[in-house]
């Protein structure tokens, strides 16, 4: 397992939590990568009253409120707007008016469980105007930033210690939830979109590539029964040098570096269970329609996908396999 493995468990967990239940979980997260990074993140036991703090660092005031609706009485828009107004108002009036929290704020950070959703658009700057109001109010300076789970999912790439991301896993119960073997749309689209770039970059002359060395040879094509797609195939061959760049440069990826062949057993499984039931062209076509529902544009990604498909195809990883003769060998 490498660390994307642990980071895609996690933030796929926490978004599944609501309610107060988010609040606590983002605490096991936030204390480990304060303490990571040499700092200390607590959060008062909201059962006293949290005075409009749910988890601060001590040593540079940064302040968090954490919102993770069951319901909602209105928008989701709205909701938020009205939480954060609320929270900010409350806070700045606990902070500079009674002193407490030692008396000073330097951030204030505001975390939405949005599930699978995005944040509601802020097209009219409502909380830049909000805040910089409040600061006029107060004579202060604070800064702000409104996120959701994207924001944990960044602080968990910044830790560099796979031990702290599995102890994170551990305290959440999710560890032996991890799958080695799942493989996300994300991580599809990442390839994908490097083969896509490629593609478009040779064809406008910007960026050349080393030759292709082909594996397979024309009568894979003829063995496997697909020779209504052969120039299609004989035409992708002679360019999977865009491929080869394309593995090169994910295989880099800090995070893992196993991407690529996460990918390509994936696609072989797919093929495997596909091949049961399918042959020929039929399966090809198939092969490619289930690989392109992993992600979130089919028109876009179907030439890199079939670039994809067939360099596995090439290196007779999938289809069967051409024989080879003896005397092909002495």
């Amino acid at each position: 397992m490498d660390r994307y493995d642990y980071i895609e468990a996690i933030v796929i967990y926490i978004r599944s939590v609501t309610g107060i239940n988010f609040q606590l979980q983002l605490k096991d997260i936030l204390r480990a990568y304060y303490k990571y990074k040499g700092l200390t993140y607590g959060m008062p036991d909201f059962y006293g009253g949290d005075q409009k703090n749910d988890g601060w660092v001590k040593e540079n005031a940064t302040f968090y409120q954490i919102f993770a609706p069951t319901r909602l009485k209105d928008s989701l828009k709205t909701e938020i707007e009205k939480k954060f107004k609320d929270d900010l108002e409350g806070l700045l009036k606990i902070v500079y008016k009674e002193k407490k929290w030692k008396g000073n704020i330097n951030k204030f950070i505001f975390i939405v469980n949005t599930i699978d959703g995005n944040l509601p658009h802020d097209s009219n700057s409502y909380f830049d105007n909000l805040v910089e109001k409040l600061n006029k109010e107060y004579c202060i300076n604070i800064d702000h930033l409104v996120s959701n789970c994207d924001y944990i999912r960044d602080l968990l790439e910044e830790i560099d210690d796979i031990d702290v991301l599995k102890k994170i896993s551990a305290t959440l119960r999710i560890k032996s939830i991890v799958d080695y073997n799942a493989v996300s749309e994300t991580l599809i689209i990442s390839l994908i979109e490097e083969i896509s770039g490629n593609i478009s970059h040779q064809y406008l002359g910007s960026k050349s590539f080393e030759k292709y060395q082909r594996v397979s040879s024309a009568n894979k094509i003829i063995i496997n029964k697909l020779e209504g797609k052969k120039e299609e195939i004989e035409n992708i061959i002679e360019k999977l040098d865009i491929v080869d760049k394309a593995i090169n440069v994910i295989n880099q990826d800090i995070l893992f570096e196993n991407k690529f062949d996460r990918v390509k057993n994936f696609i072989i499984n797919k093929y495997e269970d596909l091949s049961k039931e399918y042959k020929g062209e039929d399966l090809y076509k198939i092969l490619i329609s289930e690989t392109l529902s992993y992600t979130n544009n089919n028109s876009m990604a179907e030439i890199p996908m079939k670039f994809l498909i067939i360099y596995i195809f090439d290196k007779c990883d999938i289809f069967e396999k051409e024989e080879v003769k003896l005397s092909d060998i002495t």
